[in-house]
């Protein structure tokens, strides 16, 4: 590691500049190349960013003109339109994955980082996912990164509950009691699906009438028992669109990695995936940084040690959000006893590794915000029972922003007040103790306490959408958050309704 004097944030090429445009790819779940995780999509569809494997090798991505105009645009300050969700969190008082990058090579790991040549630019970090394979099907996830999302997302969209549905309206052209029928504009042999017909009655409220019939792009449906000519009728349709499983494919080569510095895998759920042996094959790994994430619902064996020990650094990131059964609920087909066998054996493994570090990385939502201290307690019981002198020095804290209807924010006040106010004991009793790496617990309290005043800009929406899909998700999973998750129920049912 280069002993350089590290630069200040604030002494950083610019006010918009980040790293990642300049030496980074992040391989989609899709196929496709990406700016970073967190790059908003349309902007890159706009941008023509293409399939990895039109690339000759991956390092081709830094010279894609998309990427170059973003290059010149950081170095001169000007925002980039697919960077808002940085923008966002830097305004509203939040570290955003912006300044995190710039820590990671400016400040702490590489710190002899210098924004490349541009007329020719390395390929030195490299963010890899398998697809969307993942043995889970998370509450706040969805079918690009887990294949265990894709029969509940069709379920759920058949249903109207997630989705942007379309709608079409029209003028009655029958009077009662004749049927309603009406043309589809949209083509309804693909992509729609006809999932309802309504009529506004005479003091206009929408009636759903049924559908009678649907031949060709005709609907047909027995409308009101007494509407006329001229009555407003609307058609809703529905994507029906399937996901289904992906997978990364191209055929690596030497020159893909011959300048990597840095990997970080991610999910799905990328060490159970058939593919992972052999990417892992093709890495030099005793020039490599390598962070990688796991769910932790397997217990891991020597196969998968064997694959990883060599990295010159290696930091496992323990993806675990409660105990119990608010793990099984949030994190769906986890079994909690797996789940801990699988924490414990990774830390009695990183003991006897110089080269490897535990990490934890939760995911705080609506959904555990009520069981923080419980979770962190667990967590610093572990770390002082297995890791004793080894230091695991790290928390990757992430915070719900999407799906909205997780955010913190949506608390009822009362349970937000409350639970600020056990979090500001928590830092007390944490600094007024001796267990160690508590700092890190402590900071990521402090950004808890910060997260509930992120208030939605369409709270009353995304609170009837959460409660929508709460109650469907538990009907069709067989699960119940009052049983389960006791303490968010009552916020959201009890005290929230009132």
């Amino acid at each position: 590691m280069n002993e350089t004097v590290p630069m200040k944030p604030e002494e950083i090429v610019s006010k918009t500049y980040c790293p990642l445009p300049f030496n980074h790819l992040y391989v989609h779940p899709t196929n496709m190349a990406s700016v970073c995780c967190a790059f908003q999509k349309g902007a890159e569809k706009r941008g023509g960013l293409p399939n990895i494997k039109d690339y000759k090798n991956l390092g081709d991505h830094l010279n894609h003109p998309f990427i170059q105009d973003i290059q010149q645009k950081m170095l001169k300050g000007e925002k980039v339109d697919g960077c808002a969700t940085c923008y966002y969190a830097e305004e509203h008082g939040y570290q955003s994955m912006r300044e995190k990058e710039i820590e990671t090579w400016h400040i702490e790991t590489f710190r002899d980082f210098t924004p490349p040549d541009l007329e020719n630019p390395k390929l030195e970090f490299l963010e890899m996912t398998f697809g969307n394979y993942c043995n889970l099907a998370c509450r706040t996830c969805h079918s690009d990164l887990s294949h265990s999302w894709i029969d509940d997302e069709a379920e759920l969209t058949r249903r109207g509950v997630i989705g942007n549905p379309l709608i079409e309206t029209f003028d009655c052209e029958t009077p009662a009691p004749l049927k309603v029928t009406v043309e589809i504009f949209e083509p309804l042999d693909g992509k729609w699906d006809v999932s309802k017909f309504e009529m506004k009655n005479n003091i206009g409220k929408w009636i759903d009438c049924g559908i009678v019939a649907i031949v060709g792009q005709n609907v047909t449906s027995n409308g009101l028992s007494n509407h006329s000519v001229g009555s407003e009728v609307r058609v809703t349709l529905t994507d029906n669109t399937k996901v289904g499983r992906m997978n990364i494919e191209k055929e690596w080569h030497p020159d893909d990695f011959k300048d990597l510095q840095y990997i970080k895998i991610t999910g799905g759920e990328p060490m159970l995936h058939p593919d992972f042996p052999k990417f892992m094959a093709q890495l030099e790994q005793q020039n490599v940084y390598c962070f990688i994430f796991t769910n932790a619902s397997w217990v891991p064996k020597k196969r998968i040690f064997d694959m990883l020990k060599d990295f010159k650094f290696l930091q496992v990131f323990l993806s675990v959000d409660g105990t119990g059964e608010v793990q099984e609920y949030m994190r769906h087909n986890a079994k909690w006893d797996t789940t801990e066998k699988s924490v414990r054996k990774w830390m009695e493994w990183s003991v006897t590794m110089p080269n490897v570090q535990i990490a934890w990385a939760p995911t705080w939502s609506l959904m555990n915000a009520s069981y923080f201290v419980e979770i962190c307690n667990w967590w610093l019981g572990l770390t002082k029972e297995l890791l004793r002198d080894k230091n695991w020095n790290l928390v990757k804290t992430n915070f719900i922003y999407g799906p909205s209807i997780y955010q913190m924010s949506l608390l009822p006040s009362d349970t937000k007040e409350n639970l600020k106010s056990k979090a500001l004991e928590y830092i007390e009793e944490l600094k007024n103790g001796d267990i160690r790496m508590s700092e890190l617990i402590i900071e990521m309290t402090e950004a808890y306490i910060k997260f509930f005043d992120k208030n939605s800009p369409k709270q009353d929406e995304d609170l009837a959408g959460y409660h929508k899909i709460t109650e469907t998700l538990d009907e069709m999973r067989g699960q119940s958050l009052k049983k389960m998750i006791p303490l968010t129920y009552k916020a959201m049912y009890e005290i929230e309704k009132k």
